[in-house]
Order: structure tokens, then sequence, then C-alpha cells
């Protein structure tokens, strides 16, 4: 075979395949999207979609909340092939503002933020409207449309930008 057809031959097989493999980043943000961005943080399907499956209720760690005032509290260890090792979900109703909400957040270990961002702006139109640095920690909150909702988005994480953890979390009205 000559190279040419060969190199064609090849270019073909990689087109028409998927992709058997997907890092932590992609596996992270997939569950992020599709557990909290795609129909905005939802406190009762969340709960549905937990028990469905399988995962792990946590006894409770509201420390996940991207807020302070919560009413309610849901979170649960996850597993499975298309999540990292070691993910956690959880899902609020509170209030910020005077306003009802719902949160919902995936926390992720193993994790290169600078990479996880990169792969988030590429995905969504979110727009960064405030960044803070507190101590060890870095958390930005960017603004987005997903879902047919206006949501907020909240990234924290480790001032170290090696491999780590983060914790993605989507705002909405309730």
């Amino acid at each position: 075979m000559s190279k040419a057809l060969f190199a064609f031959a090849f270019a073909g097989v990689c087109l028409i395949s998927t992709p058997v493999y997907a890092d932590n980043v992609d596996l992270g943000l997939e569950a992020f999207h599709q557990t909290c961005l795609v129909h905005g943080p939802d406190f009762e399907r969340t709960a549905a979609v937990a028990k469905t499956r399988g995962w792990t209720p946590l006894s409770g760690d509201a420390a996940l909340a991207p807020i302070d005032d919560v009413e309610a509290f849901q979170g649960w260890a996850v597993t499975g092939n298309d999540l990292p090792a070691g993910t956690i979900i959880a899902v609020t109703k509170a209030t910020l503002e005077g306003k009802a909400v719902q949160t919902c957040s995936v926390r992720l270990f193993d994790i290169d933020r600078a990479t996880f961002e990169q792969r988030f702006f590429a995905r969504t139109d979110a727009e960064k409207i405030s960044e803070d640095r507190n101590g060890d920690q870095v958390s930005k909150l960017y603004i987005l449309i997903a879902g047919n909702r206006k949501q907020l988005v909240h990234l924290t994480s480790p001032v170290d930008m090696g491999r780590s953890e983060i914790i993605a979390s989507s705002i909405a009205d309730d």
C-alpha cells in the first residue's frame, strides 16, 4: 500500500471512530455540564437521578455549597466509568440576596484547573464577572445562559496550578 493511500485510510478511520479515551478534565466537565448546566440546578431532578444510579449519599457536607444561606442540602459520592474517581455531586436549595435559588456542585479531584477552565470557556459563552484569591484558594464567578436560564457559575480551587481539585457550581433562581 502506498504511503499516501495508507495516510488517507488512517485519516478516514480516525474521523469515523469515536474517541475511546477521555481524560479526567473532559469527564469532569461533561459531568458538570450534564448534571448542573443543561437544565440548570434542579434539587429534585438530581436527587431522583442519584437514587436511580445508586450514588452513595453523603451524611452532610454543606461546605460544597457555593453560597452560605443553605436551606436544604443533598450530596453524593458518585461512581461510574463516565466520571473521574472520587467525584462528589451536591445540590442545595438556598437564599441569595433575598431570592430563592438552587445550586448544583461537582467536586472533582486530580483535575488540572487551567485545562478545566480553558475547556469550560470553549464549551460555553461564560463571561467572568469576578475573581477572588483568598489565601490558598482561587474563586471565580461567571455568568452564562444555559438550559434557557441565566446561571452563575462558581469555580473554586486551590491556588496551586498543579493537578488538584476543583469545585464547579451552578447557581440559578428557583
